[in-house]
């Protein structure tokens, strides 16, 4: 399996952006392909309504500018895990946005928390934005020079359930 880089977005970082807006998503690059994922509600304007179907959304980030980013380097294991993960049937919520989505996507697939905790518990844009640009200030990332990661939690999950 190719390299790929995994990338998690924001384009809106703390401040005083507002609480309900923004967005946040996931970008997978591989041989210089990006793809991008989302996870969209099915009443959201930019979306067909899908029914029963998964709310992650494949392409409708390709023209968005993120504020906050941040790169990871997937083993292939990842890899595997990544694309499975993406295949499944998943309901955006209040309470399961697109901030909680990618943040808990990336812990599960290489162990880093992006927290996006807002006000009251919610998970938003916003405060996955802020602390991209935390973790970004203390161990810079790009595209080029992803995070490299001693642990592979996904490694051990495929291995033990595989």
């Amino acid at each position: 399996m190719a390299k790929m880089i995994l990338g998690i977005h924001s384009n809106v970082a703390g401040g005083d952006n507002d609480y309900t807006g923004g967005h946040a998503w996931l970008t997978i690059t591989e041989k210089g392909k990006t793809t991008f994922y989302g996870l969209w509600p099915d009443a959201h304007p930019s979306v067909v309504d899908n029914g029963d179907g998964s709310d992650i959304r494949i392409g409708l980030e390709a023209s968005a500018k993120a504020v906050a980013s941040r790169f990871y380097k997937l083993s292939e294991a990842q890899a595997i895990q990544f694309n499975a993960l993406m295949k499944a049937n998943v309901v955006w919520r209040y309470t399961n946005t697109c901030a909680s989505w990618a943040s808990e996507i990336v812990y599960e697939i290489v162990g880093e928390d992006v927290d996006a905790d807002d006000y009251m518990g919610f998970e938003t844009p916003r405060e996955l934005g802020r602390n991209l640009l935390i973790l970004e200030k203390k161990d810079p990332t790009t595209i080029y020079a992803p995070k490299r990661l001693e642990k592979n939690p996904a490694s051990s999950f495929m291995s033990s359930s595989g």
